[in-house]
């Protein structure tokens, strides 16, 4: 009897300058591909962790910075679980994000190598 592996997938799309750092939009992705049998990567869940209220409210990441968050070790994180990830889902206005293009650009790579690495944009 074989088991078949939960496959899991990366969020990612914009979130500086945008109220509460866009979390609700991260949310909502996460519980739908949750909700068909996939384990999630949500930075939203990890970034939530570090933000101090006031810079999430407003999605400034100039306060977020002052309050401590820390941007490098945020990221490697993202980058990892894009690397480990069966898939990258990018939602709406990831375009206008450096750090969903960058993602975006990592996932690219790992499809080269891995064919059936799967990049979805949100329609």
């Amino acid at each position: 009897m074989t088991t078949e592996r939960q496959k899991s997938i990366y969020i990612a799309g914009p979130m500086s300058g945008i109220p509460e750092f866009n979390f609700p939009a991260f949310y909502d992705a996460a519980e739908s591909w949750h909700r068909i049998g996939w384990k999630v990567f949500n930075p939203a869940n990890k970034e939530g962790e570090t933000l101090s209220e006031e810079s999430r409210k407003n999605g400034d990441p100039i306060q977020a910075q002052k309050d401590g968050f820390n941007f490098r070790e945020v990221f490697m994180w993202d980058v990892d679980k894009v690397v480990h990830s069966d898939a990258i889902y990018m939602l709406r206005g990831w375009e206008n994000s450096p750090g969903a293009r960058a993602e975006h650009a990592v996932a690219v790579a790992v499809k080269r190598h891995y064919p059936e690495y799967e990049i979805i944009y949100e329609c």
